[in-house]
This record gives structure tokens, C-alpha cells and sequence, in this order.
């Protein structure tokens, strides 16, 4: 496994792939966000949630549609 990503895995934070619900970078709102239902960029209400979902959710891929690691360019 290449070092960087190495050490990108052992900084981020613990979260299940499609588990719980779990609030992203310590959000002043304290908003939760779920992988389960999967949604769309159209159904996301902010870019710090589609980033949630990117970096969060086995299907967040599907969000970054050119990928160039920005979910929902009209969003982000």
C-alpha cells in the first residue's frame, strides 16, 4: 500500500462504510447524514454533505461524475 494513502487511512476518522450515522468534520449544526438511502447531487442540501457522502459512502463515488474528486459541481 503507497505510504500517502497509508497515512491518509490512519488519519481519517473511523466510520463504517454504509453504517451509522456520523456527523462530518465536527460540524457547528451537528447535522448527521446516513449512506442509507443513497442520494442524489439534486436531493444533497451542501457541499460539506456531498463531500460527507464522497468520502463516507460505498456509492459516493456516483457524486463526482467527472472525477476530479468534487461531488456535486453545482454544490461544491
Amino acid at each position: 500500500m503507497p505510504t500517502l494513502l497509508v497515512a491518509l487511512l490512519a488519519a481519517a476518522p473511523s466510520v463504517a462504510i454504509d453504517g451509522p450515522m456520523t456527523p462530518w468534520r465536527g460540524s457547528e449544526t451537528a447535522q448527521s447524514w446516513s449512506c442509507q438511502p443513497r442520494k442524489t447531487c439534486g436531493r444533497i442540501q451542501s457541499c460539506e454533505e456531498a463531500e460527507w457522502y464522497l468520502a463516507n459512502c460505498s456509492w459516493g463515488g456516483r457524486l463526482d461524475g467527472d472525477s476530479d474528486g468534487i461531488p456535486c459541481e453545482k454544490l461544491c
